[in-house]
């Protein structure tokens, strides 16, 4: 069985890294199928992880989901006057004006080029209820003929990657345990990227967390627009990965040395 290292160099054959520059010829106001419909969010298996001190305990803590499906809930990073805090969100955005839960499947991302103008992202943007979203990795499903196979992509160090993202107050039609709901914010993926999907996850340094649930919404989108975005690498993952309760990668981003022991069928 393939590492993890070595199946990404078979796919790519080299890393994901640089810096990303906002294409105004790719910006579309049309919707387009949602990548990212997938991401892994596993505790921390060491405190000192932790880009936050204050958050150590609650990440170490935090719900393993292998693969974390739209409507579920995903722990998300937000600020809560001076301090951040951790709390659980359904994942596809629900605007106040939405009269039913029906469309937050396809609010499960936002693209950066209309945050301020599609009218689903418009009032949280303009608001700066923004978070950021912890997630081991995301996957993806690629068109190869006539099947699909499935691909985890996560940082090469296996460190945490932290999405930004979008929020809104828990909706009437809401469970009322659910505090709210959220979006992944992507941009248009780098050329390695692009072998899998056309867009990906705007990815921020953790150091940069305060200041991005705090900035204006010019500074924000200058963060979004220059972020830098980690080296990645990917695994190939058995199966179509579409059902979520199948899906086990539970312990892919520990040693390599266990990697044969983490890719499992999902058939």
């Amino acid at each position: 069985m393939q590492s993890i290292r070595s199946c990404a160099r078979a796919v790519w054959g080299r890393r994901l890294d640089g810096r990303l520059r906002l294409s105004r010829e790719r910006a579309s106001w049309a919707y387009d199928p949602p990548m990212c419909r997938r991401f892994a969010q596993l505790p921390l298996f060491d405190k000192a992880q932790s880009p936050w001190p204050e958050l150590a305990d609650d990440l170490s803590q935090m719900s393993a989901n292998n693969n974390l499906a739209p409507t579920q809930r995903a722990a998300v990073v937000m600020g809560d006057g001076d301090k951040l805090q951790l709390t659980k969100l359904r994942w596809g955005l629900i605007p106040p004006w939405a009269k039913d839960l029906g469309g937050s499947y396809s609010t499960i991302n936002a693209r950066i080029e209309t945050l301020s103008t599609k009218p689903a992202f418009r009032a949280a943007w303009k608001a700066s209820r923004r978070c950021l979203i912890p997630m081991a990795g995301y996957y993806e499903w690629p068109e190869s003929g006539r099947t699909k196979d499935a691909y985890f992509v996560h940082r090469a160090d296996r460190q945490q990657l932290y999405a930004a993202a979008l929020w809104e107050p828990c909706h009437p039609l809401q469970d009322p345990a659910e505090a709210g709901s959220c979006t992944i914010i992507t941009h248009q993926a780098l050329a390695g990227a692009v072998e899998l999907h056309d867009r990906m996850p705007v990815l921020l340094d953790p150091a940069s967390a305060r200041r991005w649930l705090t900035a204006s919404s010019v500074e924000a989108m200058t963060m979004l627009i220059a972020a830098e975005i980690p080296a990645l690498e990917v695994n190939p993952v058995s199966g179509d990965g579409n059902i979520a309760r199948n899906l086990g990668m539970h312990g892919t981003l520990e040693a390599e040395e266990q990697a044969s022991e983490d890719q499992v069928s999902v058939a």
